[in-house]
């Protein structure tokens, strides 16, 4: 089932437990403008579990613009929201409770404050995640050049007006503190918990490339999941609620024995696992397991479910873990399936990562 037709697009997919959400944008290069005339859209599918096949139910305009990224979730009422990057602010929309017809987008309301908190660069992002039962928040990074550079969170409480966010709070702070990479989980067990993967600017060998940010009631805390020396890049973290461990997984320098190995490079390395108890995260003495492994090309772009692992209330009980990957060079994507509770430890013995067979990479 195709699930878009035009080329140079990217995708943000929800699912709720019924209905599947695909945002589909015209994806704009690291570093440029957004560009209008270029819709992005929601199409929604119902689901027959005896068939396993989608049914496309509708398709609706979230925008107007080309983006570099843009996700959406949905709230406790039954809203979608999605957040992007546009003019150098960041931007919002929200459907009606049936989860269908969108709004006008809007700037978010700092941007209209002295300090113009949520006014950015043009290569800043944004992400949006439910969270506390009725609760959407939104992270950013702010990258202009001044004391005030950082990442930012700010939420919304379900069912008040669309305008009305919190003063964004500082989850890091200070100049290179923020890049434009970020992942957000929630913990669904426990309120008003929050974890994004995150990738800073610093270039010291000793200092954070890729932190994990942790919300604890209103208090973030910041811990360094892997330094510049290591050479990370594109990460994201899976909650396992069966074993209560963050499961973070990102590009880093190929192994030995394969082509290229210990290179570092954006382009793309091998992708590895990096776990740790989510009640006591230390990243310091963790294992870096191999996941994802091609011999010959580079793999990049690690990507998996929004939901948490093995959670009952989320719909994935006895889930495992599934996390996809591409291989640029040969436009396929390769997988990891991890199916046991989710320790994060597995059987390092076993072969890091499968092909996905004739899974062709969409342009």
């Amino acid at each position: 089932m195709a699930t878009e037709t035009r080329a140079q697009t990217h995708h943000d997919v929800l699912w709720d437990g019924t209905t599947l959400y695909v945002a589909s944008y015209r994806f704009v290069n690291d570093g440029l403008p957004a560009e209008p005339g270029f819709p992005t859209a929601m199409r929604r599918y119902s689901y027959d579990s005896a068939r396993k096949t989608y049914s496309l139910m509708d398709t609706t305009k979230v925008n107007d613009e080309r983006v570099e990224a843009l996700t959406i979730d949905k709230d406790s009422t039954g809203r979608v929201w999605a957040t992007w990057q546009q003019g150098n602010r960041i931007y919002l929309n929200a459907t009606g409770t049936d989860g269908r017809y969108w709004g006008t987008p809007f700037a978010h309301p700092a941007s209209l404050s002295p300090e113009g908190l949520s006014n950015v660069s043009v290569d800043d992002t944004s992400a949006v995640i439910a969270f506390d039962g009725n609760k959407i928040g939104v992270m950013w990074s702010r990258q202009v050049g001044d004391a005030l550079d950082g990442r930012y969170w700010s939420y919304h409480v379900d069912g008040t007006p669309d305008t009305d966010w919190t003063t964004p709070v500082a989850a890091v702070l200070g100049r290179n503190s923020a890049d434009d990479h970020m992942n957000l989980k929630r913990l669904g067990s426990s309120g008003g918990r929050v974890f994004a993967a995150v990738k800073t600017s610093y270039t010291a060998a000793s200092e954070p490339l890729i932190q994990l940010l942790a919300l604890n009631g209103t208090t973030w805390s910041a811990h360094t999941i892997a330094t510049v020396s290591e050479c990370p890049n594109r990460m994201i973290v899976m909650i396992d609620e069966s074993t209560q461990m963050l499961r973070t997984f990102a590009t880093y320098p190929r192994p030995g024995d394969t082509t290229d190995a210990g290179v570092c490079t954006s382009t793309g390395g091998a992708i590895y696992e990096k776990s740790t108890p989510l009640d006591d995260i230390d990243f310091s003495t963790a294992p870096k397991t191999p996941r994802v492994v091609d011999a010959d090309q580079y793999v990049h772009n690690v990507t998996s479910t929004k939901q948490n692992l093995n959670s009952a209330a989320q719909g994935t009980a006895n889930s495992g873990l599934l996390i996809l990957a591409d291989v640029n060079a040969t436009s396929r994507y390769w997988h990891y399936h991890d199916s046991s509770g989710g320790s994060g430890g597995g059987d390092p013995a076993a072969p890091p990562g499968t092909p996905t067979p004739a899974a062709e990479r969409p342009e």
